[in-house]
This record gives structure tokens, sequence and C-alpha cells, in this order.
């Protein structure tokens, strides 16, 4: 009895999951599919390694580095770290970690780049008798949040709009043409 119980409260458990769109984070591709099928990166700094992970994880595009539908170029990186907290001592508490990624997309199709910009900010607890665990942490939560950065610029990439061929504009009628025949 008390076996079945636990199955059916599993069961309804995993359901109720799966009925909220509940997945873990990381392990699918965006929600969307992306207005194009292959990508050039160009210039992304630090952020080259996870934007790579994170654009591979999604089967149908292809990273190229000529002939692309689009090219994703990082313009800008910003990595800051600002006091947060300070305790009576006058002595530092909590920093304020600050990463910015500026960056534009240029399709094909499109004219202009589409400019998109990702602000990623953790906080930092710091202690001076701790010194060496806490310059590891932050080299990790430095590394976390360019992860967190390039799965933001992909996800913004699944949101552009699908670009639709211009239709040809129909020839205006002269003002003194009449419509009867």
């Amino acid at each position: 009895m008390k076996r079945t119980l636990h199955s059916v409260v599993l069961a309804l458990s995993v359901s109720l999951l799966a009925g909220c769109g509940f997945h873990l984070r990381g392990l699918s591709a965006p929600l969307a599919p992306l207005s194009f099928s292959s990508l050039s990166l160009q210039s992304t700094g630090s952020l080259d390694e996870a934007l790579r992970l994170a654009l591979q994880r999604d089967g149908r595009l292809t990273l190229t580095s000529s002939q692309a539908q689009a090219t994703l170029r990082v313009v800008g990186e910003e990595s800051r770290k600002d006091i947060l907290t300070i305790n009576r001592g006058g002595k530092v508490n909590e920093y304020l970690l600050i990463y910015r990624v500026d960056a534009a997309v240029q399709r094909l199709s499109d004219d202009t780049a589409l400019p998109m910009s990702v602000v990623v900010r953790r906080e930092l607890s710091y202690s001076d008798a701790a010194v060496l665990g806490k310059e590891r942490e932050e080299a990790l939560l430095w590394a976390d949040m360019r992860r967190d950065a390039a799965e933001q610029l992909v996800r913004r990439l699944s949101y552009l709009p699908a670009v639709t061929p211009a239709k040809p504009a129909k020839p205006a009628k002269p003002a003194n043409a009449s419509t009867q025949p």
C-alpha cells in the first residue's frame, strides 16, 4: 500500500512538472528556431568558448567562418567589480560583479546590424580570512557570468523576427487616370 502511494505521488509530481514546461537549464535548444541556419562568429573575445558551446546545442545551426546567413560580432565587453556593502569597521563585506556584453547580429537580408546588449550581475561576499578561497570563488563567478551571457545572447537570437522578402511596389496611377473602361 505504501509503495503504491509513493508511486502515485511520484507520477503525479512528474506529470505536474512536465505540464508546466519545466526543463533542465542548458539541455535543450532555443525555444524558437533561428531565422537563419548558418552563423559566423567574429571577435568574440573571452566569450568565444561559452558562445560556441551555447550555439552548438542547437542542431539546426551550422557555425561557419565564411558564407554564413548571419554574422554575430561582439562589439564590447566590460567587467566591473563594485563595492556593494561595507561593515562598521570600514572594510568591504560584499562586492557586486557586473559583466556587460554588447553585440550585433547582421543577417544577409538586413541592411543594418541589429544591436543586442546583455548585463549579468552577481554578488560576492568577501572575507579577509579566506582571501585565496574568495579569489577562486570570484574566478568561478566570472566564468559562470560569461556562460550566462552567452546563453542570453543565444536566446535573444532565437527571438529575432523572421525575414520576409520585400514585396514589389505597385505602380502608382496618374492623378488624371480614369477607372472606367
